[in-house]
């Protein structure tokens, strides 16, 4: 028996093997989320990890980004790994705005430091894979980051988003996961 997830992956197979020029046709961005159980992390990793490969044998180049890396690799280029320790001892709030203004605010013109980062990189390849997105909370949410990719990024970008889907909305803990509508959910 084939689970919820391996039946989805099939589906995402065949949309960006076969019918690549369809991802965004009517809603105007080509962003796919395939959101997961939290809980099948290990388990879904390792379907990421084989939906990229798949397309690699296909002759599809990937651009793979792990969100989580690229996340403290921008804290230890900007040297504030020990600073964003210390403001989460004082609290959630000030560590949301801290990260928040640390990723998202505009610098030198250009967007902030991770949407840009992604950005910089889409001509590595001709599908995008976000994977790790969980390290976005409690800072962030999916929606704010593709919002940023609107009109910039015009590739399959696959976000694997560790979310419950609940009628039309994404949930991440629970919580609404803003409200970006545009991209395809598989």
């Amino acid at each position: 028996m084939t689970s919820k997830i391996e039946g989805r992956i099939k589906k995402l197979n065949d949309l960006v093997l076969n019918r690549r020029e369809e991802i965004g046709k009517r809603s105007g961005v080509p962003f796919i989320i395939f959101p997961y159980p939290p809980t099948s992390e290990l388990r879904t990793i390792e379907k990421i990890e084989a939906f990229i490969e798949k397309l690699e044998f296909n002759d599809i180049d990937v651009v793979k980004i792990n969100m989580r890396d690229m996340f403290f690799s921008i804290l230890e280029d900007r040297r504030l790994v020990d600073s964003v320790i210390e403001v989460e001892k004082e609290g959630e709030e000030d560590l949301k705005e801290s990260l928040r203004s640390v990723f998202f605010e505009p610098v030198d013109g250009d967007l902030g430091p991770l949407p840009q980062s992604i950005i910089d990189r889409k001509d590595e390849g001709d599908v995008m894979v976000l994977y790790h997105l969980g390290v976005l909370y409690p800072f962030s949410s999916l929606s704010t980051l593709l919002t940023n990719f609107e009109n910039k990024i015009d590739k399959p970008l696959v976000a694997f988003y560790p979310a419950e889907k609940e009628g039309d909305e994404i949930k991440f803990l629970g919580e609404a996961d803003g409200s970006y509508y545009r991209a395809k959910v598989v």
